[in-house]
């Protein structure tokens, strides 16, 4: 790691394609698509998701999951903190937004069906409606070929820490490890990129799913209200017709 960061570039800064590595790069789709999902957020019109339902909110074949039945992984469980059994739970279809995540009171108030989304830290809290394991379904197309379709752009190996405002949906990320992409090749590695961009948007300049889902479910915690959970994320590697990539100062 250390060695290929000495040979390491800054990167061009501007807007073009970029390629999200698989697993880890599903935190996109948890900052996205996450907590603007649930039913808390849905009942009180806090979220801009809320006014989305039937609307196209990602690309033609893009569909986005929360489920807490995934094998062998943190965010999952047999029943929720309210006795709710755990499901799978389709939040976005094709492309269109489809479904939200609800724990037992906020379903009741707006009369949906609990999808077994009631979390709490422990007895002492009261549960909240949480995100399980959040993640893209696999596409068709291998890795390579997304590579491949690309003439000059960003190939994010691993991403780090990201932030994103549930007021307007503009995030950020640290990109921890990257490499150029050159007429459809991978070329140098680029050090102390940045992705940004704005949820709304990002993941309707999706054009590419490829078949190597994973759900990264060894690491994930996500906070809220003050109370944290263990969580998973996952995609397939996934192409972005463009994303806005900036250098931060080293």
């Amino acid at each position: 790691g250390a060695v290929l960061l000495l040979a390491a570039r800054d990167p061009e800064a501007g807007s073009y394609p970029v390629v999200v590595c698989n697993g880890w790069g599903g935190v996109m789709v948890h900052e996205c698509f996450g907590h603007g999902m649930e039913g808390d957020t849905i009942r009180k019109q806090t979220s801009i998701r809320a006014s989305q339902l039937g609307q196209s909110v990602a690309a033609r074949g893009v569909t986005i999951v929360d489920s807490g039945v995934v094998p062998n992984s943190r965010g999952s469980f047999r029943v929720d903190d309210e006795g709710t059994p755990a499901q799978r739970t389709v939040l976005v279809e094709d492309g269109t937004l489809t479904g939200y995540m609800w724990d037992l009171l906020n379903a009741r108030l707006t009369h949906h069906r609990p999808t077994g989304n009631g979390r709490r830290a422990s007895y002492r809290e009261f549960p909240l409606c949480r995100m399980t394991n959040t993640y893209i379904e696999p596409g068709t197309c291998s890795p390579d070929e997304l590579i491949a379709g690309v003439r000059r752009g960003l190939y994010c190996k691993s991403l780090g820490g990201g932030s994103v405002n549930p007021a307007d949906g503009n995030f950020s990320f640290q990109v921890t490890e990257a490499i150029a992409i050159e007429n459809g090749r991978l070329t140098h590695p680029v050090r102390n990129a940045t992705l940004a961009g704005n949820g709304n948007d990002a993941m309707l300049k999706i054009d590419a799913i490829a078949n190597d889902l994973v759900i990264d479910g060894t690491t994930g915690s996500c906070g809220k209200d003050g109370q944290w959970k263990p969580v998973g994320v996952g995609q397939p590697t996934v192409r972005f017709t463009a994303i806005n990539v900036g250098g931060t100062a080293p």
